[in-house]
């Protein structure tokens, strides 16, 4: 796969130098682009351009999806799911169950409540894909849309229409938005939150309007709902910045900003924090201490931050404890020492560059001092780096998504170098359009390639393949008449990574449930509790997994805590 995207890049790069020597600008300029601007209607309508690339961005998700059927392969994804399915039964959390010793698993809590231990927002998106169509991965395609269109709206506040809309278009093609059109833990939620955040900003310092600010008090519970720390910077830089306008503008009265401004996005503020209280509330029974405490109180003693010391914790399930001592751990032990932290932050940026500045934008990024030369760029520059720099040098973990409330402000410094490259002259010659319609020559070959190559690679990773297995015994467990119950066996050498214990909400009603085998008392309790069932065992580390019968299950017991 690599070696195909590096020959195709080298073959549309030449193509590209090639046409800025040959390809005169006039006919670029005015034989291609002045009829597209006057004929082409959603390059002047706001609306239309809303549209388009909603619609873009959703046909190009299902249709990826039906050509390659996504499935929940990663811890999270699973935690999401099991979000996705409270929320769809209409309930905010789920009693413990009296046997959820069985049925412990990453990213979840079963004290005080059996829940997700992450924010809503992705749960809340996936809840409604599986309300509406039975299928929660349509929420995913949903929160998708709507974060390029919130991105091309965006941007129309601060960029002309047309440069607005081919902003649009970029996250729509971009390959970290395909990819979270296809999983179920992707950060477009938070993209759409900073998106309405950053583009009511613009607006409102423009004109000062009740409906902007309720627009913008959205993109704020929205970052509250889905990446609250990075959510909680994106938030505080945008509305320093408006109450800084808001004491040095002398344009609008104060009585206006008052009604238009301060008590709207007061009642919002409460409005979310009276949300996030009840949420926490009804989860972990206190209002100020959420799910995700919960969980790392009870699971993990890594710290979040590089600085912060481990915790003491006793976990009961020797699988879960095994992830928590080992691999989380060892990234937090190794940054340490200054040559692992630097090895870290290397493979962090590494991360950012591969998935969020991939081939060619980072050549947009080279206008960067042009950029800058214009306030709103400088503000932009400032607010991305502060959260990259947060997140590279001083958090222990590092994904692209948790830099999702930013960007959009990406996507704008990625147009805003595309402005500039195209009015730069080269030789004293002036070829910016030809070189800036190369660079999305290439940047759609190189999206479209990888698409292709996501969907027709036979050789999948281990997750994948481990998630398919899972994915099609649960399946044909499905196809057939009655209930089961699946008792599940690791070797002693198992990688936590692949994890099969995952249940529905309701787990007592559930076509399939999996447990964990204990010691033999615990077990036969289950096996009671569950009669209806057909009882069966697998195990996970097998070559070819199989459905086994109960009466050849080894004994497998667990510590003894596990009677605590």
């Amino acid at each position: 796969m690599k070696t195909t995207l590096i020959l195709l890049t080298c073959y549309v790069f030449a193509a590209l130098v090639l046409l800025t020597r040959v390809v005169p600008t006039q006919f670029v300029r005015f034989k291609i682009l002045k009829p597209l601007r006057d004929k082409l209607p959603f390059l002047r309508s706001p609306r239309l351009a809303l549209l388009t690339v909603f619609l873009l961005s959703f046909v190009l998700s299902a249709g990826i999806s039906q050509l390659k059927k996504p499935v929940p392969r990663i811890h999270d994804e699973f935690s999401y799911l099991l979000a996705s399915d409270t929320f769809s039964q209409g309930r905010l959390t789920n009693p413990t169950h009296p046997f959820w010793k069985h049925f412990e698993s990453f990213h979840i809590i079963h004290h005080p409540s059996y829940t997700s231990k992450y924010p809503p927002g992705q749960g809340l998106f996936l809840a409604t894909g599986q309300v509406l169509t039975g299928r929660p991965i349509v929420g995913a395609w949903l929160s998708v849309a709507l974060a390029c269109a919130a991105i091309c709206w965006m941007l129309q506040a601060w960029v002309p229409l047309r440069w607005a809309f081919a902003g649009g278009l970029l996250s729509a093609l971009h390959p970290l938005m395909i990819l979270w059109g296809q999983n179920y833990w992707g950060g477009a939620v938070a993209v759409l939150g900073g998106a309405l955040l950053f583009g009511a900003l613009r607006r409102l310092i423009k004109l000062p309007q009740l409906s902007t600010t309720l627009i913008f008090g959205l993109g704020l519970f929205l970052l509250a709902i889905s990446r609250p720390f990075e959510g909680f910077l994106a938030a505080v830089s945008a509305t320093g910045l408006l109450l800084i306008w808001m004491i040095r503008q002398t344009q609008f009265p104060k009585p206006v900003l008052l009604r238009s401004i301060l008590l709207p996005l007061a009642a919002s503020g409460l409005c979310i924090g009276g949300a996030l209280l009840f949420y926490n509330w009804s989860l972990t029974g206190d209002t100020t201490r959420f799910p995700y405490q919960v969980h790392e109180e009870t699971y993990s003693i890594t710290p979040l931050f590089i600085w912060g010391m481990p915790r003491e914790v006793d976990i009961i399930n020797p699988h879960l404890e095994q992830f928590h001592t080992g691999w989380s751990f060892d990234a937090w032990q190794k940054q340490q020492e200054l040559s692992g932290y630097l090895d870290m932050v290397l493979l962090k940026l590494t991360r950012l560059a591969g998935n969020l500045i991939v081939f060619p934008l980072g050549i947009l990024l080279l206008m960067v001092p042009w950029v800058i030369k214009e306030r709103w760029g400088r503000v932009a520059l400032s607010i991305v780096l502060l959260i990259c720099l947060v997140n590279l040098l001083l958090t222990t973990f590092f994904q692209p998504h948790y830099l999702a409330p930013v960007i959009p402000l990406f996507f704008f410094i990625f147009i805003q170098g595309a402005r500039h490259w195209r009015v730069a002259k080269w030789k004293d010659r002036h070829r910016g359009p030809v070189f800036v319609a190369g660079l999305c020559l290439i940047f759609v070959a190189m999206s479209l390639t990888r698409v292709w190559l996501f969907t027709t690679d036979p050789r999948l990773p281990a997750q994948y393949e481990i998630a398919s297995q899972r994915s099609k015994l649960l399946e044909q467990l499905q196809r057939d008449p009655g209930k089961d119950l699946v008792f599940v066996q690791y070797d002693s050498d198992h990688d936590p990574h692949f994890e099969w214990i995952y249940n529905r909400a309701d787990i007592d009603n559930a076509d399939v449930v999996w447990a964990h085998i204990l010691d033999e008392k615990e077990n036969q309790r289950l096996i009671k509790h569950f009669a209806d069932r057909q009882v069966w065992w697998i195990n996970a580390d097998e070559d070819v997994i199989e459905l086994k019968p109960i009466e050849s299950m080894p004994a497998n017991p667990i510590p003894s805590k596990i009677n605590r």
